[in-house]
């Protein structure tokens, strides 16, 4: 059973989701607070349970909204069975983003707190094609990119394969779904969160699979950017409520997972800094007209230099703990922001050196560059490495067997050809 969260405590994060980024940010309200955080997962884990930071309420699949939604009254009503006091939601998932914003005003009256955002600006930020839009529209690079739309009245899959052997297409490709919600409950042999395409063939057997599994929504089809997994990076906004930027975080990936379901989680970053990168992940929070946090997927052309927006998530990424150790924890930007009304801080820019990671060590090195290994190094002397899993104040012994096992996979989760996949 997990911890019960006291009903002195002043108010209440719940955080829907049951991986990384859940139990990061239970750890983060821990720090800051004292606070314990309910986390609302499919099922019960060793990653957010086995826990004396956060209580559980397993809500079983979360797919269908008027199921969440309802899931979410039940949890309201336990955790206020002594009075009302807010309740900070915190979405894990794209798709949660969504059931949040369209039951605004239900999840409110249960005593729920968030970001005041529309469905149209969510559908902006968060599906792809109109993310590009807008970056086309700011003059901010995006890869190549062509759009196969599987709903209705879709172009045959050997005419649009066909288009894509043009000479201004070149394989490698990158495909991923335009709507991750819907592809992440999309079931077939081979699917992949992110497919690396090397020939027509395979493009064709994946839309073809795709079309066949009933997904309804648009499959994204780019140009591979150049590079290793050293040349991405990870941008974290917080825009508050008078539309003030409060927050800039940048991190460059070390290593990500490439196991399949996996791909794009990182799990080695360093805290950097980039004005002109931050600027324009500003300017698109700015156009969006934003509300909360925000992160930004960007690569690094290896040959230009030239930094290309890849996507946007519309909440705090999965892996953001680099937040914490370079200083910007964003468990007190959501209270103040959502409970106590108050002005934040001048605005924060983070910087390294810094490093947060969910695998040892020497696989961190064994991966970064030789610029990152002294970033590496730099952050081992500060004593700024962080391993957002491993909580001194949470310690529980199948936690801990559960961490080293999870370890002891890190190296086949990771293992990959360098520089073949865009996240």
């Amino acid at each position: 059973m997990s911890n019960q969260i006291p009903a002195s405590q002043p108010f209440v994060p719940v955080i829907t989701g049951g991986d990384l980024g859940a139990y990061s940010l239970a750890r983060e309200f821990h720090e800051a607070f004292g606070v314990k955080s309910a986390v609302v997962p499919t099922a019960e884990n060793l990653v957010v349970g086995g826990s004396k930071i956060t209580q559980l309420f397993p809500a079983g699949p979360m797919f269908d909204s008027a199921r969440v939604v309802r899931h979410l009254g039940d949890v309201a009503n336990m955790l206020q069975q002594e009075g009302p006091r807010p309740l900070i939601l915190s979405a894990g998932y794209d798709h949660l983003v969504r059931i949040m914003i369209e039951h605004d005003a239900e999840l409110r009256e249960m005593g729920y707190v968030f970001p005041n955002l529309t469905v149209e600006q969510l559908d902006q930020a968060s599906l792809k094609e109109n993310f590009y839009a807008l970056c086309e529209k700011h003059g901010i690079h995006y890869p190549r990119t062509a759009i196969y739309e599987c709903a209705q009245g879709e172009k045959p899959v050997a005419e649009f394969v066909t288009e894509l052997a043009a000479p201004d297409w070149q394989y490698p490709l990158i495909l991923k779904a335009g709507d991750g919600g819907e592809w992440a409950n999309t079931r077939f042999d081979g699917r992949r969160k992110v497919h690396y395409l090397e020939t027509p063939d395979e493009l064709a057997d994946i839309l073809y699979k795709a079309n066949d599994a009933g997904y309804q929504g648009t499959l994204i089809i780019q140009q591979f950017i150049p590079g290793p997994d050293s040349n991405l990076r990870i941008l974290t906004h917080f825009r508050d409520r008078h539309g003030n930027n409060a927050l800039s975080g940048l991190a460059e990936v070390i290593v990500e997972d490439h196991a399949s379901g996996l791909e794009g989680n990182s799990r080695a970053l360093l805290a950097a800094t980039d004005p002109t990168l931050e600027a324009q992940g500003a300017e698109l929070m700015e156009a969006l007209d934003w509300h909360g946090f925000g992160m930004f997927d960007v690569k690094i052309h290896q040959h230009t230099g030239e930094p290309y927006f890849l996507e946007m998530n519309p909440r705090l990424g999965r892996h953001h703990y680099y937040l914490t150790i370079a200083g910007a924890n964003p468990a007190p930007y959501l209270v103040r922001e959502f409970v106590e009304a108050a002005e934040h801080p001048a605005a924060t820019t983070t910087a390294g050196p810094a490093a947060s990671m969910t695998i040892p060590m020497k696989l961190a090195y064994q991966y970064a560059s030789d610029e990152q290994a002294a970033q590496l190094d730099a952050a081992k002397d500060a004593k700024l490495i962080g391993w957002p899993l491993r909580y001194a104040k949470d310690r529980n012994i199948k936690r801990d067997l559960y961490q080293r096992l999870r370890l002891t996979k890190a190296a086949r989760e990771i293992d990959h050809v360098p520089g073949t996949m865009n996240s």
